[in-house]
């Protein structure tokens, strides 16, 4: 008998076998430069972050993860890049409190959904916010901060508020401030953090409650003065300012940094870019750093991340609708 025939046609079906096996089985991740979309502007609490994150990830992925900024409507623009991108791994986004959970208040044709359109990978950092005035002010506490401006704005005077830009964190956290204690003040949206804190400092608008990073070098230079945290505990960043509760005021805001893919991302990009920032967050150096900004490392699961974003989602539009605020 001629076997021949049936050994090449038995060598055909192997190497179809092992040709399809090769085309089906992904490549190992990461092949390529991974970029991390920053929703924000240069300097903002969202860059020091992600600029931390991405210099270890590097470190540990074998390849150059590039942050990019690429700030506008309030992190919309940024995280739509993202949800719209390839869910191959290669492009991330630093989302926070306000792209992933204000921006559904403010937005009203929001062109993203922040818990559909996107890979819950890890939570990164969260720190509170903090309500600052000029340190020239002879205001001390949260208490008599609101007694001035109930008692100016009987008299005519003119109270504000700045923030990041209309529909920000700082944006929110005012208008949740007028929500709690009956105060009108007027809020007074800046392109630039750093311009709106710097205006606090200078006195030419009344107060601010921001990230607490971007506003530190200003509490240890003495140009502003801190009243209180918006976290439930107070800061180690800042120990001796009190949390909002403790100044008497129920009011809270934790600000927050976590990253996300494109949905449909693969289940072993996701889990393996969670285990190295689960990694990242136990060096030492890094949780150094992080505090150095007022920031605090948070460890939670996918899962986890994902749950809590929808409630903050939940929280942040019925402060939107309740207070009117509006990103335009």
């Amino acid at each position: 008998m001629n076997f021949k025939p049936l050994k090449a046609a038995l060598t055909l079906c192997v190497t179809a076998l092992l040709s399809s096996a090769a085309v089906s089985q992904p490549a190992a991740w990461p092949q390529k430069a991974i970029r991390i979309i920053i929703p924000a502007a240069a300097g903002s609490a969202p860059d020091i972050m992600t600029r931390m994150v991405a210099l270890e990830l590097q470190k540990r992925l074998g390849q150059a993860v590039v942050p990019e900024n690429k700030p506008g409507a309030g992190g919309a623009l940024g995280s739509d890049i993202v949800a719209k991108a390839a869910p191959d791994g290669y492009t991330l986004v630093m989302g926070n409190i306000g792209s992933h959970a204000m921006n559904v208040g403010v937005y009203p044709k929001l062109p993203y959904n922040p818990v559909k359109d996107f890979e819950a990978i890890a939570m990164v950092a969260i720190t509170p916010s903090v309500m600052t005035i000029s340190s020239e002010s002879p205001i001390k506490s949260v208490k008599e901060f609101i007694d001035y401006a109930r008692q100016e704005g009987k008299n005519g005077e003119l109270i504000t508020f700045s923030s990041g830009g209309n529909g920000s964190s700082s944006h929110l956290a005012g208008e949740y401030m007028n929500l709690l204690t009956g105060m009108k003040m007027r809020h007074v949206p800046y392109k630039d953090v750093s311009q709106a804190l710097g205006d606090v400092a200078a006195g030419r608008v009344s107060v601010m409650i921001s990230n607490l990073p971007p506003a530190m070098p200003l509490i240890r230079g003495g140009k502003l003065r801190p009243l209180a945290v918006t976290t439930v505990a107070r800061s180690k960043t800042v120990p001796d300012v009190p949390t909002m509760q403790q100044a008497g005021l129920a009011f809270e805001q934790t600000v927050w940094f976590a990253l996300f893919a494109p949905a449909g991302t693969p289940a072993g990009v996701v889990e393996r870019l969670h285990r190295e920032i689960s990694e990242i967050q136990k060096d030492a150096s890094v949780t150094e750093r992080i505090a150095a900004t007022g920031a605090t490392p948070l460890s939670n699961t996918p899962a986890q991340l994902k749950a809590f974003v929808a409630a903050e989602v939940d929280k942040w539009n019925r402060i939107a609708q309740d207070s009117g605020a509006k990103a335009d």
